[in-house]
């Protein structure tokens, strides 16, 4: 039985390979793009937890009203997120991701999880069944065992 030391140790060591895999590749990935990394971030954000106001937006990303306010505009202007008046109150505007937004996000967690491919190559069915086990026990200890906020 593994200790539950090495069991953090061992999902610490899994959890820098992959953020530093995803990342490199998202960073090659956004190079190719019309976003800025604040940009890319924001639209991040807004994919999973849009439509949302600046507001709250601001104070996610903690910069200034008219920094987000920038933001938003340079991501309309490519048609990625639109601003729309909230059904609850008109006076309220909030930013929502359209297609082209959904799109961006959907092709660079394909392209950022590419690395990914590899990993069946190494590892027996066994292991596969025993990981994909795993995997699914840790999503549910926090709660993501509806997985629909992750997959859009």
């Amino acid at each position: 039985m593994t200790s539950q030391t090495e069991f953090l140790k061992t999902v610490e060591d899994w959890s820098k390979f992959y953020f530093f895999q995803s990342l490199t590749e998202f960073f090659n990935y956004l190079k190719h793009s019309e976003l800025s990394l604040l940009q890319a971030y924001a639209l991040t954000y807004l994919y999973f937890k849009g439509p949302i106001k600046i507001s709250d937006l601001c104070e996610h990303m903690v910069v200034s009203p008219g920094a987000a306010s920038q933001m938003v505009d340079r991501l309309e202007k490519l048609e990625m997120v639109a601003r729309v008046a909230d059904p609850e109150d008109r006076r309220v505007r909030k930013v929502r991701v359209l297609e082209k937004g959904e799109r961006f996000m959907q092709e660079n967690f394909i392209y950022s999880q590419s690395w990914l491919s590899e990993v069946p190559g190494n590892l027996t069915p066994e292991q596969e069944d025993q990981i994909t086990a795993g995997l699914a026990i840790l999503m549910q200890s926090f709660g993501k065992n509806d997985q629909s906020d992750l997959q859009k």
